[in-house]
């Protein structure tokens, strides 16, 4: 067996290696040059020149309302769970979200008393004081006989007081 090669099977390979090398280069820029070369994006074209955007709703198109949400059925776990999350984010000084959450809950559960308490805390912290105020009167309305009325009393004359 004969292991030896010429040179000529060396010029030959070394040629073959060279065109699929100059092959693969031409080819990656080709890519390259398709890529980087595509036209500009519709995003970056003016408004004006956009088509417009059709409205499906016909409602919305009209300028009517849309129809409110039915009222949602009580659940305490639900209710317990987004005061648990809004208590998180007030923790976290992320006062506008631990809101949302509050609110959720109340939606939940209209009368749970520590929703509407902490969300006249999370109020008072975010410094809206006349809405900390219309949320604990809203409290005493809902629960006069709570045994908390007199605390919530207490804290409506400070906010009051912060109001001046």
């Amino acid at each position: 067996m004969n292991l030896r090669i010429t040179t000529f099977e060396k010029r030959r390979f070394v040629k073959f290696m060279e065109v699929v090398y100059f092959r693969r280069f031409t080819a990656s820029i080709i890519i390259c040059f398709l890529l980087f070369s595509a036209p500009v994006p519709a995003q970056d074209i003016p408004r004006a020149a956009k088509k417009p955007v059709l409205i499906r709703d016909t409602d919305i198109a009209e300028g009517k309302e849309p129809a409110p949400d039915p009222p949602k059925e009580p659940d305490p776990a639900r209710s317990k769970e987004n005061l648990n999350i809004g208590n998180m984010y007030l923790k976290r000084r992320n006062y506008s979200a631990a809101i949302s959450r509050y609110i959720e809950a109340i939606a939940w559960l209209e009368n749970s008393i520590p929703a509407h308490e902490a969300l006249a805390r999370a109020y008072e912290k975010n410094g809206d004081f006349t809405r900390a105020i219309q949320t604990l009167e809203a409290v005493i309305e809902k629960n006069p006989d709570s045994a908390k009325n007199k605390g919530f009393q207490a804290k409506i004359a400070g906010l009051r007081k912060k109001l001046r």
